[in-house]
């Protein structure tokens, strides 16, 4: 507990939240509630007398913490279901950022008169230009999510206190307006570049856009389908790669100054928070965001001497980041995007390391980028298998050609989106950021059209998964073996 506290709180947080959802809690329990303050009682007492045992009191605390939590965040749209057939029309205010898509404008709404949002899908034809904070009204095709054996929408969208779907909407009354004032900044920004990446890209900035704000849903359908089929889809989806791709220009200048760690960090911070603001606080772009955060609050901390060196590692932030996530919503545990995106983390402080000791693979850009990709395969793995029943075993390769691809895309338009059809001497940048753009586009739909690049599998049982988990043990003391010998 004590050498990594933060990991032992999040187990804990996770075991009540599993709990309560396998016993169907909707409200807080008032015995948990009762349970976590006789805790705290017996905490507290243990710790006047020095006594021992307090360990397990903490474990107790937080697990019955974890079930009021989940109780108490527990979204329930049962009684607004009904309503759906007979609603016309419903006013609100738009709660995300509004998605182009090929086929229209993507919305969340949040209505005035329910609780809970709608997810809107506007016409193509739709006369009305929405930002983020207007208040409208939408006609339309009202419908509850579905629900199927492959897939259920409708608890998906729940998870995301989404009700209801609204198909072939259309705007009949349009306030401009204003929400949070710091995520209208980041619209702000978002619109800025996306005018101007449509100004210097106009053939193939959609791609770009896939790329620095995660909306794969501006791209056509071949193109979607090629990275899905490759395993590839996480690179159109803002992430830690992107992230890490972004700032590791401003690293590698500020090394180039002499700029000390604590003092890049400090510098690079404002950049990551105007990213999540430009991307819209995504998933797997804020857990990266949040370890990014905890590493630089580390060093200044242990810089001023407040917390010991080996109190922080890999560990205690990815435990750090999934707390602030589970916090702000319980049932996000339970979620794809979640899960594939803190098992291929987790898989990478656990297995990176030992890998890339022990792979005989020259350079060392490659080596990591295959030792990488192997340890996240690793952590998905289970995953991919339990959601979507298919596992990608082309995909470390193909990473050796999909992340040099993707880093050179984003440089180049970031460099475009600066400096295109602005300076004379750049003039250049914008056809060669499209041709790039093209080839890597041909590349990745040559290469999901090989054989095996998707493999579909069975459900897998239980007793699978624990085999799994006991196979990754395996491997994990076998590749410290083999590292120590190297």
């Amino acid at each position: 507990m004590e050498r990594r506290p933060l990991v032992l709180v999040f187990l804990c947080l996770t075991s009540g939240i599993i709990l309560a959802s396998a016993l169907g809690v909707k409200t807080t329990p008032l015995w948990s509630i009762g349970g976590v303050l006789i805790s705290l009682v017996i905490l507290l007492i243990t710790k006047y007398f020095e006594a021992g045992g307090r360990t397990w009191i903490v474990i107790l605390g937080v697990t019955l913490l974890g079930i009021a939590l989940y109780g108490n965040n527990y979204f329930d749209p049962e009684d607004l279901y009904s309503r759906l057939s007979s609603m016309k029309e419903i006013q609100g205010k738009v709660a995300s950022y509004p998605v182009q898509t090929i086929n229209g404008t993507e919305i969340i709404l949040k209505p005035i008169k329910y609780r809970g949002k709608l997810k809107i899908f506007l016409r193509r034809n739709n006369p009305s230009e929405l930002n983020y904070g207007d208040e409208l009204t939408v006609r339309g095709e009202f419908e509850a999510p579905a629900t199927s054996y492959d897939f259920n929408y409708r608890e998906f969208l729940r998870k995301k206190r989404i009700w209801g779907v609204v198909y072939q909407g259309e705007v009949t009354n349009l306030r401009k307006a204003s929400g949070n004032p710091v995520l209208k900044i980041g619209w702000v920004l978002r619109n800025f570049l996306s005018n101007r990446i449509k100004k210097v890209l106009p053939k193939r900035g959609d791609f770009l856009k896939a790329l620095l704000f995660g909306t794969r849903d501006v791209l056509d359908d071949s193109t979607e389908e090629s990275f899905t089929n490759t395993g590839l889809a996480h690179l159109l989806a803002a992430s830690g790669l992107h992230l890490g791709i972004i700032l590791g220009a401003s690293w590698w200048l500020a090394t180039k100054l002499g700029f000390e760690r604590k003092t890049t960090y400090l510098i690079s911070l404002p950049m990551v928070f105007i990213y999540l603001l430009i991307v819209g606080f995504k998933l797997p772009l804020l857990r990266a965001s949040l370890i990014y955060l905890f590493g630089g609050v580390h060093l200044w901390l242990r810089e001023a001497g407040i917390i010991l060196d080996d109190w922080y590692d890999r560990y205690q932030s990815l435990a750090g980041a999934a707390l602030v996530l589970v916090i702000i919503n319980p049932e996000t545990i339970s979620t794809v995007g979640f899960q594939l995106s803190f098992g291929a983390t987790f898989a990478l402080a656990l297995f990176f390391q030992p890998i890339q000791e022990t792979m005989p693979v020259k350079p060392n850009y490659f080596n990591g980028i295959i030792s990488a990709s192997l340890s996240a395969q690793l952590g998905i793995l289970p995953v991919l298998a339990v959601h979507f029943g298919q596992i990608y075993p082309w995909a470390p390769i193909i990473n050796l050609i999909a992340i040099p691809g993707v880093t050179t895309v984003l440089y180049l338009g970031i460099v475009t989106i600066i400096f295109g059809k602005g300076v004379a001497c750049f003039y250049a940048l914008c056809p060669l950021t499209s041709k790039v753009i093209l080839f890597f586009q041909a590349a990745i739909d040559k290469i999901s059209k090989i054989p095996w690049v998707r493999v579909q599998l069975p459900s897998p049982t239980s007793l699978s998964l624990l085999s799994y988990l006991i196979l990754l043990y395996w491997l994990k003391r076998k590749l410290n073996r083999v590292g120590r010998k190297v």
